[in-house]
């Protein structure tokens, strides 16, 4: 499947630490997702592309690593009804 996207990198104040992001969409010639993906530290764009491939595969069910939901996880934020 052809995507298009665009990684890029994000300054910080610590001159150590440089952020990397990826956006992106599929199937390139008619788009159904749109992703983004952001990496504190990841030091550059690339390194958060293959991230960002994982998401497109899991979407359209041809994730080959099989990633699992963790169903049992406690939300963060506490839910109020």
């Amino acid at each position: 499947m052809d995507i298009a996207g665009k990684t890029g990198s994000v300054e910080t104040n610590d001159k150590n630490k440089v952020n990397g992001w990826f956006t992106g969409f599929a199937p390139y010639d008619n788009p159904e997702i749109a992703v983004v993906v952001l990496i504190e530290g990841a030091g550059s764009g690339g390194n958060t592309a293959p991230a960002a491939k994982e998401i497109i595969q899991e979407y359209f069910g041809i994730n080959t690593n099989k990633i699992t939901e963790d169903v049992t996880a406690i939300p963060s934020t506490p839910i109020t009804r």
